[in-house]
């Protein structure tokens, strides 16, 4: 009989997650329970929506943050693509065969550019087991890190590489404000630059490091939006002052 191959940690990543919010927080608790233990065969494809299911109040997820439609926004499920994200970068270090994903269209800060993977109820993050023995998923979520480990049999050793290609400026934008005097103004929204990136996953093969493009994506900038005063401020008179 041959040797039965070793079970062992073959892939691990973890994101910060320290500052959000109790909302956020609570939502990537969430998911990563739902997907702590999970068992994928051979050739089984993983689906993130499937295991995790619809982000909903009725199903214990609560407002937070979402990027929508190019800007951030409370939605029910905030937080959710901080995991799948992570589960991502795990399934990458561990040699798996990535069949769906999506990048968001702001920047995001928990990995680098072109290592993000959004979620919603119309994009799904997938995956199939390529090797030659089933893996197991856990993942944990303290309050400060999202953690995902990959037990399986370990196949090639694999990194990964972030290149920017390109930073794209913010524009600000001057939006009047009626409750505010004239001449005044304040920021309403921070401007966030945007980026062209490519992702490459790089592997050791005869003594060299070759490098495969896996990805390349294009984040939209983030306008700075800043309140301007249109309201003029009232004069009180002599007439006004022996009214009262």
């Amino acid at each position: 009989m041959g040797e039965v191959p070793r079970v062992e940690l073959i892939a691990s990543f973890y994101t910060y997650y320290g500052e959000s919010g109790a909302g956020r927080k609570h939502n990537v608790g969430l998911a990563s329970r739902l997907i702590d233990g999970t068992i994928i065969a051979p050739e089984e494809e993983f689906s993130f929506n499937d295991v995790v299911g619809n982000r909903t109040e009725e199903r214990g997820f609560k407002t937070a943050y979402i990027i929508q439609d190019g800007e951030f926004v409370e939605g029910v499920g905030g937080g959710v693509c901080q995991v799948s994200s992570t589960l991502y970068n795990a399934v990458l270090l561990a040699d798996l065969t990535v069949t769906r994903v999506q990048a968001h269209s702001l920047p995001v800060s928990y990995v680098a550019p072109s290592f993000d993977a959004m979620v919603s109820s119309g994009s799904d993050f997938r995956f199939v087991n390529t090797l030659s023995a089933p893996i197991t998923i856990k993942m944990s979520a303290d309050g400060k890190y999202v953690r995902c480990d990959i037990y399986g049999v370990k196949g090639r050793k694999v990194s990964r590489r972030s290149e920017t290609i390109e930073v794209l400026p913010f524009d600000t934008i001057y939006r009047d404000d009626e409750n505010m005097l004239l001449g005044e103004e304040s920021v309403d929204s921070n401007g966030m630059t945007g980026l062209r990136s490519r992702g490459y996953l790089e592997y050791e093969s005869g003594g060299k490091v070759v490098s495969r493009l896996i990805r390349t994506d294009f984040y939209a900038p983030q306008n700075r939006i800043v309140l301007r005063g249109t309201r003029e401020a009232t004069v009180e008179t002599d007439a006004d002052k022996s009214a009262q």
